[in-house]
């Protein structure tokens, strides 16, 4: 069975791009405007930071979990992914979470419904943060690990590290946040 998550990712790219660089639709967004044909075989890769030189940021049980997710920088996404070779957006923050020794449901939306939520003005490192990515699902529809700085982790394709804070496309996307009860 192969991925929808190529042909979504290339449908939100071309919306992202024109609605970052409007003037080549005219102002419409690529629904509204006639879409460009979408190519046989499509790469994508976000602008993300794979070799995280950054300092990592939370304490105790946050902290366990930030260096798990970021020490999977580069494995490529893998729909279900449960790694250790690849990871889906939930399965990684899952598995960063378990290394803390902290347990948290394994699906978006069933850790978002579950978790304590908390605004963006009140995110901390190892906070869970939510996007509705994919209309033709539930929101919550992808997951990430806020670092601090305005940036996340998240299973993009490949693991990367993101600016999601003042980014268009994460701002438009954004859901909420949610923070991880730790012992």
């Amino acid at each position: 069975m192969q991925s929808p998550i190529p042909s979504q990712l290339n449908d939100g790219i071309r919306d992202m791009v024109c609605r970052v660089e409007g003037p080549e639709c005219g102002g419409e967004s690529w629904v509204e405007h006639e879409r460009p044909e979408e190519p046989e075989e499509y790469t994508f890769t976000f602008t993300g930071d794979n070799n995280w030189d950054g300092e990592v940021k939370g304490e105790g049980d946050a902290r366990i979990a930030i260096e798990f997710a970021l020490a999977q920088l580069g494995k490529p996404y893998i729909w279900g992914g449960n790694g250790p070779h690849g990871w889906d957006c939930s399965g990684i923050m899952k598995a960063a979470w378990q290394e803390a020794g902290v347990s948290i449901p394994r699906t978006t939306t069933t850790s978002y419904a579950a978790l304590p939520h908390v605004s963006k003005g009140e995110l901390q490192p190892g906070d869970l943060v939510y996007f509705h990515t994919i209309a033709s699902h539930p929101s919550p529809s992808h997951m990430g690990m806020y670092l601090g700085d305005g940036q996340m982790v998240h299973a993009g394709d490949p693991v990367q590290v993101v600016q999601m804070r003042g980014n268009p496309y994460w701002e438009q996307k954004w859901v909420g946040a949610a923070r991880v009860p730790q012992g």
